[in-house]
């Protein structure tokens, strides 16, 4: 700094008093071999390096060129804007699907209320399934009964006869896949109102009506830092439901703040309240092949918690992500290698 106050004074003391225009530049830039230069101008082999440009007749600086970025970068900076807009949208599902459960239940009771009405609802067509399946039972014994006496009478069981018996059994077949498939639905929804529950009572607890300001790293982007994208790949139906339990692990060990959303889409910690918070998400992000699970942090919005989330602490949470992901989802492979495929994840 005392070099280049120097080099100013004699810039200032070498110009005519009104010769200068108000606002000269003098620009600071490093060649590719370390050497440092200082001029009025910028040559064109220079062009692309990073350079301090300064104002001459006020001795400050004025700001910082950083060189172009290179195809790489800008790729990387692409990706990442496209996976924080998948983001983005699944929160806002989310937190649509939330406040919609806020608007239909006013309380517990008014959910558990509409639970019973839609199982006794799905019960009474059971109900209805089973009368009908011992009727056809006791139609079939019938008609079976008066085959088996034709045939003990020697003569030939009609054609019409062994056509209804095929048909009630048909019936009897159609009735039971409705039956499992209503029982399959009690289930479905029987695990849905349980979500629900769960869901409605945490909303109720911690709803946030207040959104918190919040920085995040990355969001201006510096060719100082490369920019990093913490993504992880997995298999749906095969290691997919394992890397989502273990992405919930990293959120529970790494965050600061607790997990306000849990579902198959995103995981979503409560916003930072304090300078030294960390906040984390992991999206899912469906693809025809694989998923994607993408992590991103949120800090405050303070320059404290702008500091931090472009702290090496930061940056090293980031780049952890993927190989925590693969190193559990590995080690499963190979506990579970004498084992079907499906049943690896249970």
């Amino acid at each position: 700094m005392y070099r280049i106050a120097l080099l100013f004074l004699g810039i200032a003391l070498a110009a005519p008093a009104f010769g200068e225009k108000d606002g000269a530049r003098l620009y600071r830039w490093v060649d590719a071999h370390g050497k440092v230069h200082y001029s009025d101008t910028v040559p064109a082999e220079a062009a692309r390096q990073r350079r301090i440009i300064y104002d001459k007749q006020q001795l400050r600086k004025l700001e910082v060129v950083d060189k172009p970025k290179t195809p790489e970068e800008l790729a990387r900076e692409a990706h990442l804007a496209r996976l924080r807009r998948e983001e983005k949208r699944l929160l806002e599902e989310q937190l649509a699907r939330d406040r919609a459960l806020l608007r239909t239940y006013r309380s517990e009771e008014d959910l558990q209320l509409a639970r019973q009405g839609q199982l006794n609802t799905i019960d009474a067509r059971i109900r209805v399934l089973k009368t009908n399946r011992r009727r056809l039972d006791a139609l079939l014994q019938q008609k079976i009964h008066k085959a088996a006496q034709i045939e003990r009478d020697g003569r030939k069981v009609p054609k019409a006869l062994a056509g209804e018996i095929a048909a009630i059994r048909q019936q009897i077949r159609l009735t039971e896949e409705k039956i499992a498939s209503e029982r399959k639905s009690r289930e479905t929804l029987e695990r849905k109102f349980t979500q629900d529950l769960e869901r409605f009572r945490r909303l109720r607890r911690h709803f946030q009506a207040d959104a918190v300001a919040t920085t995040r790293p990355d969001s201006q982007p510096s060719a100082k830092q490369r920019v990093i994208l913490s993504i992880a790949a997995c298999r749906p139906r095969i290691d997919c439901e394992r890397a989502w339990q273990l992405a919930r692990i990293y959120v529970q060990t790494h965050a600061t703040t607790p997990i306000f959303i849990s579902s198959p889409a995103i995981i979503h910690t409560q916003d930072p309240r304090q300078d030294d918070d960390i906040a984390l998400t992991v999206a899912r992000i469906r693809g025809k092949e694989k998923d994607t699970l993408f992590l991103d942090v949120r800090c405050k919005l303070s320059s404290v918690g702008q500091a931090l989330c472009h702290s090496d602490k930061v940056r090293q949470l980031r780049a952890e992500f993927p190989p925590f992901i693969e190193a559990g989802l590995s080690l499963s492979s190979q506990q579970g290698a004498d084992t079907p495929v499906g049943e690896k994840l249970q």
